[in-house]
């Protein structure tokens, strides 16, 4: 398989993005792959260029054979957070991956839980991505959902699980929500395509 490279950028915060998390210190790993840095004064870290599998595989609409991106995983810590790990980073050939973390402070305690995210893999090469099928309507209901005028939300409530689980509510912009929707169902080499952001 042919190897390119792709950029991953880390920025680290405190909740909401209300501050930049200055000195954390970052590490990453993946196949032939451990390197460890320390965000700068603005919580940013240098750009770190990964090997990636050729853009080609992820311009190919029916692969399903060879995975198009890198994955790697992160552990970020700094002083008076939380450790805070990422699995399955998805890193594309000739693109930028933003890992906006938002570290949780320890309000105090010696060293609470571990926070883990795991990314799965991306819809298009595994399968079983989307909504399902689309609701139907009757015409009486479906009068009754169509707006004068379009309006966008300046936030969105996420449920972060399935609807009937026990799942945490968060509460985002939603123009990063669109933006990480929208990477969730294109491949960033398409044309137009969002920056994937974690």
């Amino acid at each position: 398989m042919l190897m390119s490279t792709g950029i991953l950028r880390v920025s680290t915060f405190d909740v909401r993005q209300s501050a930049p998390v200055p000195n954390a210190e970052i590490r990453v790993t993946g196949e032939g792959l451990d390197r460890t840095f320390t965000t700068d004064g603005n919580g940013l870290s240098p750009d770190l260029s990964i090997p990636a599998p050729d853009k080609k595989y992820s311009l190919e609409e029916s692969n399903t054979t060879v995975q198009p991106w890198s994955s790697v995983d992160l552990v970020a810590r700094a002083p008076g957070y939380e450790e805070l790990t990422l699995t399955g980073i998805q890193i594309f050939d000739g693109q930028v991956t933003l890992a906006q973390l938002e570290l949780t402070p320890r309000m105090g305690r010696a060293g609470g839980e571990p926070q883990k995210v795991e990314i799965p893999p991306h819809s298009l090469f595994v399968g079983g991505g989307g909504s399902g099928p689309a609701p139907t309507f009757t015409e009486e209901e479906e009068n009754a959902r169509v707006l004068q005028k379009v309006i966008i939300p300046k936030s969105i409530t996420v449920h972060l699980g399935s609807p009937s689980s026990n799942a945490k509510n968060v509460t985002v912009s939603f123009k990063s929500y669109i933006a990480n929707v929208a990477s969730s169902e294109v491949y960033p080499t398409w044309a137009g395509a969002p920056i994937p952001t974690f």
